[in-house]
């Protein structure tokens, strides 16, 4: 039978496995990260919510007069499909009349993969699931007739430019719509108003956007697409795997309810205090770039529930500036950008590389090495402590040998364990040495491991950011060989052969030495700027260490009382 561990062994082995296990969650975290259960049952909101006046300064659509079915003579439709543009500042969106539905979003300031403007819209999703704005009703049910209705738009088809309304209407066979869009010169809000009655009567409809959204192209970005609301402080998150096998619906007096991706959101915005309706389901698509062969998932979402929907929408980026400057849903609508668990961390830091890249170098990948470097200085003195720690605990291996050998065999319930503990302790605290000082550097850095993760994940300011070599700190590099994450190791290494070891045992001297390949595996497919961080932290470390080895060496004064004792018994 192996002999029970001592008290040292005991630590030293906690230490070995706190090491192993921190490589074994950063891993994890990337792969298996959680999200909030989502119930599986309809939510309905249990009383109506008398809407609110909308405010006199905002920009809204003025409300057209509710839609009555005219006479056959009076027949609203379009003789041929058309299309119509509209420039803003910030997008080119083309809609088609056939459904007055939405054939392009693009977003001006950013580029796809290729180097062209961003389009929001997936067509093969949108053609095969249909095209954004499309209106459906409760449960995904089609709205009969309003996808292939030709719409009579005002005052015709041209290109025009914002501030410009666009009024769809059609009225055939019963079937009464109207669909008004509302654009201002810059942002991305657009004001939307869609009316549907059947034969005469309100009928309740959904503003669906159900053919993939976003930028499908960026590596990942299908584990990334979902949708969300707004509830009671905190922005409720369901993913496009989670609608795979039913359709997932939530009603209430939401601020604001969407879907999105890695980078970009759709989000509507109800008037104030007024109940709204977003259903999610998924659906199967073919990412930009990809085989054709190889879908992938996505969200698919619904949002509005009455007969009259009037909404905000923002189609755009996910960045916090433009996010906070949609004005009546406060501070809430950053929150879009999720930084996760360790948000308290994430935005100082955010805000620091924001600083730096404004005030200092205007480049993220060297804002990401001076902010890594300001952090590293600031945990110096920990460093220090924690190597002041290592190196007594190595000078007391010798006492800390003798007491265990003294006890040996001694099993974990037997008495004399507990004064082999106490002797151990009292070893530890005459000479103020901790046994698991070591390992307090890397429990530091952990949380800034997972901030920096995530805020290098979902901040749209680091997509396509290049740094010398790398293309997109976004994204893994794009070379054969990943020059970061092997220069991270070798860094690791030579860090490791810095270090003080607080441990003889070589079976534990080994699991460390693999402990640099273990992290280089799992930072191989992180994206260059998590890569990146780690990096400067090596080399911060290894100059930190440098001097730290230079600097004059406590040397403790070690008795040997115990063991001259045993040798005095045994002469007699």
């Amino acid at each position: 039978m192996p002999e029970p561990l001592n008290d040292e062994q005991f630590i030293q082995r906690r230490m070995v496995m706190a090491a192993l296990l921190s490589a074994v969650v950063m891993g994890g975290y990337f792969y298996f990260a959680p999200r909030p259960e989502q119930p599986t049952e309809t939510q309905v909101a249990s009383e109506t919510v008398e809407t609110a006046a909308p405010d006199a300064a905002s920009t809204a659509v003025p409300s057209s007069p509710a839609i009555e079915s005219p006479p056959d003579e009076q027949l609203i439709e379009a003789s041929r499909e058309e299309e119509v543009v509209i420039e803003t500042d910030t997008l080119r969106v083309e809609f088609t009349n056939r459904g007055a539905t939405v054939k392009h979003w693009v977003l001006k300031n950013y580029n796809d993969a290729a180097g062209n403007p961003l389009d929001l819209v997936h067509q093969g999703g949108a053609e095969q699931f249909g095209a954004p704005f499309r209106l459906v009703l409760s449960g995904g049910d089609d709205l009969a007739g309003s996808d292939d209705a030709l719409f009579k738009v005002n005052p015709g088809p041209t290109l025009r430019r914002a501030p410009e309304t666009l009024v769809f209407e059609y009225n055939k066979n019963g079937l009464g719509i109207r669909k008004t869009f509302g654009f201002q010169r810059d942002g991305y809000v657009v004001e939307v108003e869609t009316e549907v009655a059947e034969g005469g009567r309100p009928q309740r409809h959904l503003i669906g956007w159900g053919g993939g959204f976003g930028d499908t192209a960026q590596v990942g970005n299908e584990t990334h697409s979902e949708t969300f609301y707004y509830d009671a402080g905190d922005i409720e998150h369901i993913a496009a795997s989670d609608a795979e096998d039913e359709r997932i619906s939530h009603e209430g007096p939401y601020p604001f309810v969407g879907i999105s991706d890695l980078f970009f959101t759709a989000a509507a915005i109800p008037e104030p205090a007024e109940a709204i309706r977003i259903e999610t389901s998924a659906v199967k698509i073919v990412p930009v770039g990809s085989d054709a062969d190889d879908p992938a998932v996505y969200a698919a979402a619904a949002f509005g529930g009455a007969p009259t929907n009037r909404l905000r929408v923002y189609v755009g980026p996910k960045s916090r500036d433009s996010l906070a400057s949609v004005e009546g849903v406060g501070n809430a609508f950053r929150g879009i950008v999720n930084f996760g668990f360790f948000a308290f961390i994430a935005e100082p830091l955010f805000a620091m590389l924001r600083w730096v890249y404004g005030n200092i170098v205007s480049n993220w990948g060297w804002s990401i090495v001076i902010v890594t470097i300001l952090i590293n200085t600031i945990l110096f003195p920990l460093k220090y402590k924690s190597t002041k720690s290592m190196r007594k605990m190595q000078q007391l291996q010798p006492l800390v040998k003798q007491i265990n050998n003294r006890y040996k065999g001694v099993k974990m319930r037997d008495p004399r364990k507990a004064k082999q503990n106490e002797e151990l302790q009292a070893l530890y605290k005459k000479h103020n040495a901790n046994p698991v000082g070591g390992c307090l550097p890397i429990l530091l850095q952990m949380p800034f491991f997972f901030a920096f993760y995530q805020l290098l994940t979902v901040a749209i300011e680091v997509r396509q950011a290049e740094w010398l070599w790398v293309t997109d700190l976004a994204n893994p590099e794009t070379l054969p060989i990943r020059i970061l994450p092997l220069a991270m190791v070798a860094t690791q290494f030579w860090s490791q052969s810095l270090t003080p070891t607080p441990t003889t045992d070589a079976t534990q001297a080994r699991l460390m030495k693999f402990m640099p390949l273990i992290f280089g595996f799992i930072f191989y497919q992180f994206q260059a700027g998590l890569v990146l961080y780690w990096l400067t932290t090596n080399c911060v470390g290894i100059g930190q260490q440098l001097i730290l080895n230079r600097l004059p060496q406590e040397k403790l004064q070690l008795e040997s009382g115990p063991q001259r004792g045993k040798k005095k018994k045994r002469a007699r």
